[in-house]
This record gives C-alpha cells, sequence and structure tokens, in this order.
C-alpha cells in the first residue's frame, strides 16, 4: 500500500515513533494529565472527577448520560463519579420533570468554587504547555484535531 500517508503508518520500512502522530497525541495527553492529577490532590480531586465537574458547568443540567457522552467516560463509571460528587456536595441531582427516567446534574456552591480552582490550574498549566506557540499556531493546532477527531466520528 502506497499512498502520501505511507511514511507515517507503523508498517513502513522507515516507520519512526517521531512520525507517528497519535504517538505525539498519547504523550502530550498523559503529560498534561498527570501534572493535572498533581495540581489536583491538594484539592482531593481527580482527573475524572475535574472532567466531570467542568463539564456540568459549562452544560448545567446535563443529563448523566449526556455528562458520559461529553466527557467519553462509561456511563457506570460516570455515575459513580457523580455519587462521588454528590457526597462530596460538589453536585446536586434531581429527576427531570419531563421523565423520571433521566436525572439531570448541577453544581452546587461549592462546585462552582472547585471549576473556579481548576480554571486557575489550567491557565498556569496552559501558559507552561504552549509557550513558544503563537496563538494562530494553537488555533490550527485546534482545527487539525478538531477535523481528525471527525473523521473518526
Amino acid at each position: 500500500m502506497s499512498n502520501k500517508y505511507s511514511k507515517f503508518f507503523p508498517n513502513h520500512a522507515e516507520f519512526s515513533l517521531d512520525n507517528f502522530p497519535y504517538y505525539w497525541i498519547t504523550q502530550v495527553y498523559g503529560l498534561y494529565v498527570a501534572k493535572m492529577d498533581s495540581s489536583l490532590k491538594k484539592y482531593g480531586l481527580d482527573n475524572s472527577r475535574r472532567r466531570i465537574l467542568l463539564t456540568a458547568h459549562l452544560h448545567p443540567n446535563a443529563s448523566v448520560s449526556d455528562l458520559s457522552e461529553m466527557t467519553l467516560i462509561k456511563i457506570s463509571t460516570t455515575t459513580k463519579i457523580l455519587i462521588r460528587l454528590r457526597e462530596e456536595k460538589l453536585i446536586e441531582t434531581m429527576l427531570c420533570p419531563d421523565d423520571n427516567r433521566v436525572t439531570r446534574v448541577t453544581l452546587t456552591s461549592k462546585g462552582q468554587e472547585m471549576v473556579n480552582k481548576i480554571n486557575e490550574m489550567t491557565v498556569v498549566l496552559f501558559e507552561d504547555s504552549f509557550k513558544g506557540l503563537k496563538p494562530s499556531d494553537i488555533e490550527r493546532l485546534n482545527q487539525a484535531l478538531k477535523m481528525i477527531k471527525e473523521n473518526l466520528e
């Protein structure tokens, strides 16, 4: 198989991890999560709960299945995370008045305070991560990653 992408394929004779975009995506994501987890520890949080809190902040009254889908976390795991977040008084859950099969999630004031702390940590990590890049570089990166995501869907 020979095409314009051949040199990026692991079965190419001259393949190198340096040419494999998924290698770099996983490396960057892994380091990001490790650094974020390290920062979150002082608040007793982990990356999964961070993702759920931020998504619940951006999508008030989202359903459990919506949060699961948006965070790419299995629904059973999302449910467990939500139970823990509710026990920590960071979220509240309520049955949807229109459909009792649907549970809606909202942040508490304590949850909103936590989101503010998470956002402060994110700014610091973002600035460290993107040193040397121009805003236009970041915009091009976002466009490329969005296209890749759409292709995978």
